[in-house]
């Protein structure tokens, strides 16, 4: 398993997190091909350099933007609902994995403004979040994981900092109330140094995706990054370290779920299909439908999804938000996965990642990745199959030899 573990003990921001992903090894040129798919208003440039702090080099970044007349990092102020952000993603060009992750972070985010403001999530109007700046911060990140194939992310404490910070509603205490109440879902420290050491957006991405390390993680660090920020001078570094780590893993790994569930016979399928999208977003790992037969003979669905331990609050909140129905079951259970690895493979028209899970110490499945696929096919107008039948049965000179853990 390849998984991402945050240093947060200065903090975390939008912008530190992003750069501390590419200092790590992603792609610039992949990352900002794939951030083009936004099609946000107004023009953006990402501009990565070189910097230091505390004699420990990383990478630093500012988005500059030009929206609506104004240009700078942080000064669009094309104000944006959750809907609009919503459909912004949704329009996009990116995969459905960089999709849910993204909307996952910025829902909690407005969840937590919504209840700042005395508002519904759907409503409230992000300020700085809105900016060209924040979207391709969370944004980017999102399609970083991607990149990256980080399976997961884990973090230690996180120090929010302590003073005041001014915003679009005047001076704030430290942490800012929207970062206060994301705190609530991991563990954190208070008063580590004289500033705002956490936003919102930073606390937000912890909050949607990251779990506390295992004690002890075991495995191989294969890569570390760093994100310098732009304050100086201060009791702590302005710095967030992301470590990549390969843990050692059983062949058969169980993991602990919750499975949440609910029988439904007045929805149509439009509207049960809009569901098990919300119940991703909510931070379910899988989604799905049944068909039953209910008490009086009428037919329906079972509608259910699954979660880690943590995130159970949110997906049953969704749950009830998006659906008719009256009652949720709710239960633990237990998952084995088999240990994976993943290959590069190079074929005549393109690469395709390949997924092989081993059983016994031997290979037992292989499995093409569906996007790399569609992909080959919507560019070369291939079928669909054979672009698949190309990443799992390439010529020796095309098979690429480098394999990674994931």
């Amino acid at each position: 398993m390849r998984a991402l573990v945050y240093d947060c003990s200065a903090g975390i921001s939008g912008d530190m997190n992003l750069a501390a992903l590419i200092d790590l090894g992603v792609d610039r040129e992949s990352l900002e091909r794939e951030l083009s798919k936004l099609h946000v208003h107004g023009e953006w440039k990402l501009e990565c350099r070189r910097a230091q702090q505390s004699g420990i080099q990383g990478t630093r970044i500012d988005v500059l933007t030009v929206e609506e007349g104004h240009s700078g990092h942080g000064h669009a102020h094309h104000h944006r609902t959750m809907a609009d952000i919503r459909r912004l993603i949704g329009a996009s060009g990116l995969s459905d994995a960089v999709k849910r992750t993204a909307l996952s972070i910025f829902s909690l985010l407005a969840e937590a403004e919504a209840q700042v403001h005395g508002t519904t999530p759907e409503e409230v109007h992000f300020h700085e979040v809105g900016a060209v700046d924040s979207i391709i911060d969370i944004t980017g990140a999102a399609i970083c994981l991607e990149l990256l194939r980080a399976d997961a992310v884990f973090t230690g404490p996180v120090e929010l900092g302590s003073g005041t910070v001014t915003c679009q509603h005047g001076t704030m205490p430290v942490p800012a109330p929207a970062t206060a109440l994301l705190a609530s879902r991991f563990q954190s420290t208070l008063n580590g140094t004289t500033h705002e050491a956490t936003t919102p957006t930073g606390a937000a991405y912890i909050a949607a995706l990251a779990r506390p390390v295992p004690a002890p993680l075991a495995g191989r660090i294969t890569g570390t990054g760093y994100g310098i920020g732009h304050r100086q001078g201060l009791p702590l570094p302005n710095i967030l370290r992301v470590m990549l780590v390969e843990t050692e893993e059983q062949e058969s790994s169980p993991e602990l779920l919750t499975e949440l569930c609910a029988n439904i016979d007045d929805m149509t399928p439009e509207q049960t299909a809009y569901l098990a999208e919300k119940l991703m977003e909510a931070g379910a790992l899988d989604a799905w439908q049944e068909s039953i037969c209910m008490k009086k003979g009428r037919l329906a669905v079972k509608v259910c999804a699954l979660c880690l331990p943590e995130q159970a609050d949110r997906v049953r909140e969704a749950f009830f938000l998006h659906s008719s129905t009256p009652g949720i079951r709710q239960h633990d259970t237990c998952r084995h996965i088999l240990r994976r690895e993943s290959a590069s493979v190079c074929t005549p028209h393109g690469t395709v990642h390949v997924k092989t899970s081993f059983m016994n110490g031997r290979p037992h499945h292989r499995k093409a990745e569906f996007e790399d696929c569609r992909t080959l096919a919507e560019n070369t107008g291939l079928p669909l199959e054979q672009c698949q039948l190309m990443g799992l049965f390439p010529t020796p000179s095309h098979d690429s030899s480098s394999t990674d853990s994931v």
